[in-house]
């Protein structure tokens, strides 16, 4: 019986710091910057210059982006979905946008869209697949091998 409190105990221990035992989703994260005419910069795992999209954790703690969404169509919020993935308290996640939907986290991360360089849309949207975190409703036509973001671009 003894045996059998210590168990109970131990599973009530669990269940009470669950929130400090399992990464809970960043509450903070925005796209910092992206680059949709990728020709000479970052290559990714399969050698290739993929095009990337940079996800900023704005907040203070440390987190799960898992569950977030990426989309380059505002009708399909849910285009992409984030694997779990730990983010870091200020920390950048790099998600290259190729179309190769490649989810594995021993691998680089990779949209089932592509960036379009003639301008288009791009959004970050919350695991409630509806609260948008971040986004860019008409960006412009975007110059090779420059990245863009909120108020800046930047040659990589």
């Amino acid at each position: 019986m003894i045996k059998v409190r210590k168990y109970v105990l131990l599973l009530l221990a669990l269940f009470l710091c669950e929130g400090v035992l399992l990464s809970e989703p960043v509450s903070t994260a925005l796209i910092s910057e992206f680059l949709a005419n990728n020709n000479k910069g970052i290559k990714d795992s399969d050698n290739e210059n993929s095009d990337w999209i940079e996800i900023w954790n704005t907040s203070e703690e440390n987190g799960d982006l898992g569950g977030y969404y990426l989309t380059d169509d505002p009708e399909i919020l849910t285009k992409w979905k984030v694997p779990p993935i730990n983010f870091s308290d200020e920390g950048y996640v790099l998600i290259f946008a190729s179309g190769k939907d490649k989810t594995d986290l021993n691998d680089d991360l990779h949209t089932n869209f592509k960036l379009d360089s003639s301008g288009g849309y791009l959004a970050l949207v919350k695991p409630d697949g509806i609260t948008i975190a971040s986004e860019f409703i008409e960006y412009p036509e975007q110059f090779e091998d420059v990245s863009y973001g909120e108020g800046y671009a930047e040659p990589t």
